[in-house]
């Protein structure tokens, strides 16, 4: 595997305790039970990896006393999955189990692969699935939602959600507009899919607007409809303009620069959507030959895509019928967020490879007839061709590609507003040590890092458009040059001297948040940052790890409070607070 375990052990030890893609246990004499719970929370989640023979407390030196054999032994049963045999896991995810030499002794690797093409989730058998399956945050195993289980158990099954009707809707429902537009642009395609129809009703039979009781499907109704919140008042896309990089950040400030709640029809509401992203936008003025076109930041054909995407190929069950699209925009960055995760057989490795592949594939085929309200276009293609565009689009503007994150229940897709090697990132590149021996593709891999906090092979193929292998000997030769160092499966992150000259968003609104003379708990500080405690845990133990705040309290103590470190107002990246 090639498992970098010096550097793994050298961050955990920075932290103080395990982090979200690494669990350390003890394990002297048998295997602890709970180490179950943290292979079926990482192969629901992204992977990780499970260190046997560590001891947390002792600052995760060598366990005394510690044999691997018994431990191998039993993970090898544990996950032993020939028919019949009695499996800790359900399913089996795939693993590599090794042993590494370490600081004069030996540890026991269990590293855990996610769970793609093996239906999910995986679950301790013992504990059954609806309170065994976890799923991994932060440094915890958490247990996955009834909605997440769902989603994880249908992953590769199509519902037809799309396809039940309406009860309450009636013809009278549909836009006309809308309909008259469809049928016409299908005749004049000569679309055999109006073969043999004699009236509207069965044209629409035909299509999957209504279904043979003439009812409207949900597929109709948010494709054709002339009011589908009516019946749905939740389905919108909802676009809020954030005066800072994070929701809330500021207490007191300004809440949204601009809102707007899209309504109608999917072609409708995406069409106000991208709009209202635009009018928040900059422009640049581009000259071609004695010509010059305003473009914006961000393509607009990449916002309008992604848009699309997310209200297509969400989840409609009832499950989340009373969550929206949200498209959030930020002074740096353009969010969307839909519920449901990746369906099928896409990824966040695959997405990008043009896979098509639909969770709605009624909704996602009429959207493919539906004129948008301005033009002849269609709202999409379904051809798998729209992350492709993306990518290409957002490259020919030196902008970061698309970043795609799927949990179990969500997609996020992450759109920059600003060039991946700007004046700015040139100079911190050139700040560091070594970085003169590196190539251009190398930088971009550094930049990536900085801008989403670690990076993969996968990262650098999709954005410098290379293959597999060079990107991971470029991520590599970093690694050899101490700019890099490898802290997951494939995961490579800056070292801590470098991570140190880099805050997050969220890092910098809660050093605004911790005060230098008055210790401020965690519940103050979720007050403070509007956001919930257990999402400030992680950030606090990193910001304490860098020496910029100072813990008041061991991490079990119910007294625990934070401070900000007196010299922090030296830090460049850091909010010049006065003291």
């Amino acid at each position: 595997m090639g498992l970098d375990i010096a550097a793994r052990i050298a961050r955990l030890r920075s932290l103080g305790s395990d982090e979200g893609t690494t669990e350390v246990k003890s394990a002297v004499g048998k295997l602890p039970k709970r180490v179950w719970e943290a292979v079926s929370a990482f192969a629901n989640s992204g992977g990780g990896l499970v260190l046997l023979g560590l001891d947390e407390q002792t600052g995760f030196a060598l366990a005394p006393g510690f044999d691997p054999q018994p431990i191998l032994d039993a993970l090898s049963d544990g996950l032993n999955a020939t028919p019949g045999h009695g499996t800790k896991v359900t399913p089996v995810p795939p693993t590599e189990v090794e042993q590494l030499e370490f600081e004069g002794g030996v540890v026991v690797a269990l590293t855990v692969r996610p769970l793609v093409a093996i239906p999910a989730p995986c679950f301790v058998t013992d504990q059954g699935l609806e309170n065994g399956a976890y799923r991994r945050w932060d440094d915890q195993d958490i247990h996955l939602s009834t909605y997440a289980i769902y989603l994880l158990r249908h992953r590769h099954e199509q519902l037809g959600t799309d396809r039940e009707a309406v009860a309450a809707a009636t013809v009278q429902d549909l836009d006309p507009h809308l309909l008259d537009r469809m049928i016409a642009r299908l005749r004049k395609q000569g679309s055999r899919v109006l073969t043999g129809t004699t009236d509207t009703l069965s044209q629409l039979r035909r299509l999957n607007v209504v279904d043979q009781a003439g009812r409207p499907t949900l597929a109709g109704l948010l494709s054709v409809g002339t009011y589908p919140q009516q019946f749905f008042p939740q389905l919108f896309i909802d676009v809020a303009v954030h005066p800072g990089t994070a929701k809330g950040a500021q207490p007191g400030s300004t809440r949204f620069l601009d809102r707007k709640v899209c309504e109608g029809p999917i072609p409708v509401a995406v069409d106000q959507a991208v709009r209202a992203v635009a009018r928040n936008l900059r422009t640049a003025r581009v000259v071609e030959g004695s010509r010059g076109t305003d473009v914006l930041e961000i393509p607009e054909e990449v916002l309008r895509e992604a848009i699309v995407n997310a209200a297509t190929h969400r989840d409609y069950s009832s499950h989340v019928l009373g969550q929206q699209v949200a498209v959030d925009v930020y002074p740096d960055r353009v969010e969307i967020i839909s519920p449901g995760g990746f369906w099928g057989s896409v990824s966040r490795e695959n997405i990008g490879e043009g896979v098509s592949c639909s969770r709605n594939d009624c909704l996602a085929k009429l959207l493919t007839q539906v004129p948008l309200p301005d033009s002849d276009a269609m709202v999409c293609e379904n051809l798998g061709s729209g992350v492709p565009l993306m990518i290409g689009a957002m490259r020919s503007r030196g902008l970061p590609i698309p970043a795609f994150d799927s949990s179990a229940d969500k997609v996020k897709v992450v759109l920059h507003r600003f060039g991946l090697l700007t004046p700015e990132t040139r100079e911190w590149l050139h700040s560091l040590g070594g970085a003169t021996r590196i190539t251009p593709r190398q930088e971009i891999a550094l930049v990536l890092t900085r801008t989403q906090g670690n990076v993969t092979p996968h990262d650098l193929r999709e954005q410098a458009a290379v293959d597999s292998d060079d990107a991971r000997n470029d991520l590599e030769r970093l690694v050899d040059l101490g700019l890099l160092t490898e802290t997951g499966i494939e995961t490579y992150e800056l070292p801590r001297e470098l991570d140190a000259a880099v805050l997050t968003p969220v890092q910098r609104d809660v050093l605004t948040a911790v005060d230098a003379g008055t210790a401020r708990n965690i519940q103050e500080l979720a007050r403070r940052t509007h956001r919930s405690a257990n999402a400030l845990r992680p950030v606090l133990r990193d910001l304490v790890a860098r020496g910029l705040v100072i813990a008041t309290a061991p991490p079990t103590s119910r007294n625990r409070a934070y401070l900000r470190a007196v010299d922090e107002s030296a830090h460049p990246d850091s909010p010049q607070l006065p003291l």
